[in-house]
Formats: structure tokens, C-alpha cells, sequence
């Protein structure tokens, strides 16, 4: 359970569906080829399929689509369902909120976490974003396929804290 308590608001933006046809595809051809390798004995070979599916499982547990959760303090971007790679702002650090449309491959060089100058993305897909600017001069851009909601909602949790800070407080 994390310690924040459960999130007020949560939603997952999972990557584009060729990319997981290609990763399961890639997966299911290493899973024939490991099953069928002539010479092996066949525990070997079943083994080595385990072991290759739960790390398929593992990579799409870990690191595939992007998750917002929003709690009472503060709001976490993060990777795959587990969050293990994930940023953490406090609704006190945000200056203010913007709904944007943008290029991810222009602004930032493509989808995921990305930063140039003083931008930062996290993004699965799309072209639609909550832009959100930090006390410390970043422009954090928040991807999502519904970011007039996303803005409403951090806005109605973050409430009075966000704007509260000038450019450069931290």
C-alpha cells in the first residue's frame, strides 16, 4: 500500500497497440524458438520458456503505459502498473496547469521520459499533455488522451496550494 494512502483520482495511458503487437510477437517467435531448439533436452527448453515469459511479463508489468495518480498531497507520473520509475510532485511546487497539444517527436525527440532544456515528458502516446509549471523553472508535460480532465482534476485536489509559490521557490 503506498504510504500516500489510496489515490483520489487515477488514469493509465497504456502505449500505442502496435508497440505491444511487436513486443508480444517478438515475444511469442523467442518462446517457439526456445521450445523447438533441437539438441536441448526438453526441461531445458521449458525452463527457458518460463523464464522467458516472466520476464515478458515482468517488462509489461514494469516499464508499459503511463500512470497519474492524484492524492491529497500530491500527484505521481510514473511507468508500467508497478510505478518503480515514477516522479513525485507536490501540488505546492506547481505554479500552474495547462491543456496543450503538442509534437512529441519535435519537442521532446519521441514518447516516454524525455527532457530538453527545461522541459521534462512523460508520455505513452498521443499528442495531448497537462503542461505543469513548477516552482524550479521545469515545464513538466504530463501526457494523456483526456488532459482538460486531468487539468480539472489537479486542479480541484491541488486546490489553493497551486500558484501559491513564486518562479524560483523551492
Amino acid at each position: 500500500m503506498d504510504p500516500r494512502g489510496r489515490p483520489v483520482y487515477k488514469e493509465w495511458t497504456p502505449w500505442p497497440a502496435w508497440i505491444q503487437i511487436v513486443f508480444w510477437g517478438t515475444m511469442l517467435l523467442a518462446l517457439g524458438a526456445v521450445v523447438l531448439s533441437p539438441g536441448e533436452p526438453a526441461q531445458g527448453r521449458i525452463t527457458g520458456a518460463l523464464l522467458l515469459a516472466l520476464l515478458a511479463v515482468a517488462v509489461q508489468w514494469l516499464f508499459v503505459g503511463l500512470s497519474v495518480r492524484l492524492y491529497r498531497d500530491d500527484l505521481v507520473v510514473g511507468l508500467g502498473t508497478a510505478g518503480l520509475i515514477s516522479k513525485r510532485v507536490a501540488y505546492d511546487d506547481i505554479l500552474s496547469t495547462k491543456s496543450v497539444r503538442y509534437s512529441p517527436l519535435m519537442d521532446f525527440g519521441g514518447w516516454g521520459v524525455r527532457r530538453r532544456g527545461k522541459k521534462r515528458a512523460w508520455t505513452a502516446r498521443g499528442n495531448e499533455a497537462v503542461v505543469l509549471d513548477l516552482a524550479d523553472g521545469i515545464h513538466l508535460y504530463v501526457g494523456s488522451e483526456h488532459p482538460h480532465r486531468l487539468e480539472e482534476r489537479i486542479v480541484a485536489v491541488g486546490g489553493t496550494r497551486i500558484g501559491s509559490k513564486t518562479p524560483g521557490d523551492t
